[in-house]
């Protein structure tokens, strides 16, 4: 059995799917790459993916890597799960890892190592995983038997594949044509039964309810903020325990000084909700601070935009965020 497929990101801009739909049996459709932050999601997956799936293209993930270790390759395992978690997968998610000027920085132990991390973990969630390497880069960087048992899907621009382990997708081609794609994309072939596969196994979370993502909004699990009159990133980023230069990244903020009461901000994965704390008879910000170990400079920071230029004017019922 083959299963004729293509692979995208960003590159291939606005894809007419309606047109690419009776020429593929499935897509492999980039979500990010990098460590986890909104920032470095693909700004076309949303899209691709809402797209397959209104029109019942059976696709999958691959998140392309730079990581520098276990660590980071876990944080990118994380990535394509927040990224997953929203579509329906009959298609593996790919741990595409090849060489660049981050992954080379590695040893080949450490390479295994990175691969084992990233698998384990997106296969601990539940989901069929496999990796994406050139037949270059599995010979001479990836040949450990540790990674026999994970799947494989091959990068060799041939007529014939011979690569001498087992692997389960092929990409064939960089300069496919395909209607509906302005420019080249990659075309690949399924050997196996991805769908058939992941449904018997339970994998996927094909069995949960899940509804297209708008392309243009961000996942509805994205963690905002409504900007309200008197914040600034400051405050917002002390409130959120994260930074300034974060909150800028994740929001292509240009000048840090302009934002305006109602812009919505995206928040990193990792930001803390606050406490929020009720004004009560008798209470002043020292009261308050030393009930919950902090000082009341820092409270009234978080709370200037609320309380004003005057620390003592804080009256009962005031909601303040500790």
């Amino acid at each position: 059995m083959e299963k004729q497929g293509i692979d995208v990101s960003y590159y291939q801009g606005d894809i007419d799917w309606e047109k690419v739909k009776d020429q593929v049996d499935f897509a492999i459709l980039r979500c990010g790459y990098g460590v986890d932050r909104t920032s470095q999601d693909d700004t076309k997956f949303h899209r691709n993916a809402s797209e397959c799936t209104r029109l019942g293209i059976p696709f999958g993930i691959y998140l392309f890597s730079y990581a520098r270790g276990t660590a980071e390759a876990s944080s990118e395992a994380d990535h394509a799960l927040r990224l997953a978690k929203n579509y329906r997968l009959e298609y593996p998610i790919y741990y595409d890892i090849e060489a660049n000027s981050y992954t080379d920085q590695n040893s080949n132990e450490m390479l295994v190592k990175m691969c084992q991390t990233f698998c384990d973990k997106i296969e601990q969630a539940g989901y069929y995983v496999g990796i994406y390497s050139s037949k270059a880069f599995f010979q001479s960087k990836l040949n450990s038997p540790k990674l026999d048992r994970y799947d494989k899907w091959l990068a060799q621009w041939s007529n014939l594949p011979t690569y001498d382990k087992p692997f389960g997708m092929w990409q064939y081609t960089s300069d496919g044509s395909i209607s509906g794609i302005n420019g080249r994309v990659d075309r690949d072939i399924a050997y196996l039964d991805y769908p058939m596969i992941i449904k018997e196994r339970g994998l996927n979370h094909l069995d949960e309810s899940t509804e297209p993502t708008d392309p243009d909004e961000p996942p509805t699990n994205q963690k905002t903020y409504v900007v309200k009159a008197g914040d600034n990133l400051s405050t917002i980023a002390s409130r959120y325990q994260t930074t300034v230069a974060t909150l800028v990244a994740l929001n292509h903020i240009k000048n840090p000084n302009l934002i305006y009461p109602g812009q919505v901000l995206i928040l990193p994965s990792t930001a803390v909700e606050p406490t929020v704390y009720i004004v009560k008879k008798g209470d002043n910000l020292s009261k308050i601070a030393k009930q919950f170990g902090t000082t009341w400079q820092t409270i009234y920071n978080k709370n200037k935009a609320t309380i004003g230029d005057n620390p003592n004017r804080i009256y009962p019922g005031q909601r303040l965020i500790i």
